[in-house]
């Protein structure tokens, strides 16, 4: 029997699971948010504006702005994407912020998200710490579910790794405001450069650098030797 605090559902087989896979040394720009998860740029700010989403440095700083994402602020955009299609947007912000109140600083990445689809509406429900499910608002316990394909993480991860890949430019050197305290590094890359210099100047060869640090290419070394000289 059931006790009376519990329900018994199920979701079907096209509910879909998230699970967060930590990867803290990846940062972001807005831009690259915009093209790896297809959000627009208007829904993306509206969601700040309103709390759904977060990024991990969000500060003025002079006359401009510094945005920078993590891998978890990208996941919950792609999270929120995915619930977008399936709940409406004031349900959602109810959800996240019901999720914040109780200590989840990014819930839609901290925590299994399901969508049960029932005759009448779509009902989300996570899974809390402890390990049983319900749902966020009402705090309703869920007995039974089917637990589908958890595929946003392992998507997310390919698709950044893509784009680190086409912006990879041997030779070329870039430096963004507020990324690794504004050092120069290697395009594509975070290895700053100075690491290089430091190496050349100790008298290492182009093939020993690039075999201690296997992303660059000996056009990075000549790089690094003609900044270096001025």
């Amino acid at each position: 029997m059931t006790p009376r605090h519990q329900t018994t559902t199920s979701c079907d087989e096209h509910a879909s699971v998230l699970i967060l896979v930590d990867n803290p040394g990846a940062v972001f720009t807005s831009e690259q948010v915009m093209r790896l998860t297809g959000v627009s740029r208007r829904r993306l700010a509206y969601w700040l504006d309103h709390g759904i989403v977060s990024a991990e440095v969000d500060e003025a700083r002079g006359r401009g702005h510094i945005r920078l994402w993590s891998f978890a602020n990208l996941l919950e955009v792609r999270v929120a994407l995915w619930l977008r299609e399936s709940v409406s947007l004031q349900l959602l912000g109810k959800i996240v912020r019901k999720l914040r109140q109780r200590g989840f600083a990014s819930p839609l990445a901290e925590l299994r998200v399901a969508v049960v689809r029932g005759r009448s509406a779509e009902r989300v429900i996570i899974q809390e710490p402890h390990g049983t499910w319900g749902e966020p608002l009402s705090g309703q316990l869920v007995m039974e579910l089917v637990l589908p394909l958890d595929r946003f993480s392992a998507e997310v991860a390919k698709a950044a790794e893509r784009d680190r890949k086409l912006r990879r430019r041997a030779g070329a050197i870039e430096q963004h405001r507020g990324r690794l305290g504004s050092t120069p590094v290697f395009a594509g890359t975070r290895i700053p450069v100075a690491a290089v210099q430091r190496l050349l100047a100790a008298g290492w060869d182009a093939s020993r650098i690039v075999a201690e640090y296997p992303g660059l290419t000996p056009a990075d070394v000549r790089a690094a030797a003609e900044r270096q000289a001025g």
